[in-house]
């Protein structure tokens, strides 16, 4: 991938941003709410109304894990790109320099190498 950066602040914030939508969301004092299926007054309407709030109620439960989920892993992704970072450049320092007869003025080091190998 060309032109590909990964910034694991940013995304610990999209992570920790996601988790407090969801608990926005879930604090809704409208999802609290709910008639009473019986006060439909009418045998089929109040099952359908019935079947409905469960439904609702259950695709909440599911939206909201999704998104929970989706915040653990923004978190997760955040923390693995810094550990291989953080491995990178120990293992980039632990590389000792060639022996060259070139002063080291005139040695040349191309940074875009271990800025590709780094990120």
């Amino acid at each position: 991938m060309a032109d590909f950066e990964a910034v694991p602040a940013r995304l610990t914030r999209a992570g920790h941003q996601v988790k407090d939508l969801v608990e926005i969301f879930t604090r809704q004092p409208a999802l609290g709410f709910r008639a009473t299926a019986s006060e439909a007054g009418d045998p089929v309407l109040t099952k359908a109304l019935g079947s409905f709030q469960q439904a609702s109620a259950h695709s909440i439960a599911v939206l909201a894990e999704d998104a929970r989920r989706l915040g653990d892993r923004l978190d997760e992704a955040a923390r693995r790109y810094l550990l291989i970072e953080e491995e990178a450049l120990d293992n980039v320092g632990m590389i000792e320099p060639a022996e060259s007869n070139v002063p080291p003025a005139v040695a040349v080091f191309d940074t875009n190498v271990i800025k590709a190998v780094l990120g």
